[in-house]
């Protein structure tokens, strides 16, 4: 599937950036970093209001090998506007994969 990815930075954290996404209908947020793949990063990267709303926070983790546009596709298929999506980058090189992926330059 082809999806036309829009993303606009919010704001910058530790390791990452925070974006807004835009693909066709759907608008979510996505906090982006590189970081061990660890479902305990979650909790530090992304604030405790998140996670206290209705939206559904998703997590990915992101590693060499992977087709990292096809993960990040998957995920977001699967989400619905609102949600809110973790992308654990294992280094710079798959960040920078990620970023791309997601309509940005690096």
């Amino acid at each position: 599937m082809d999806l036309m990815i829009q993303s606009t930075i919010l704001d910058t954290i530790e390791g990452g950036v925070v974006l807004a996404i835009q693909v066709e209908d759907l608008s979510v947020q996505a906090y982006i970093v590189i970081s061990k793949i660890d479902i305990n990063v979650i909790e530090k990267i992304i604030p405790q209001h998140i996670f206290e709303s209705d939206a559904q926070v998703h997590v990915a983790g992101l590693t060499k090998g992977i087709d990292v546009t096809e993960e990040i596709v998957q995920i977001l298929e699967n989400m619905e506007s609102g949600d809110v999506v973790a992308y654990l980058c294992e280094d710079a090189i798959v960040y920078g994969e990620a970023l791309a992926a997601l309509g940005l330059k690096h």
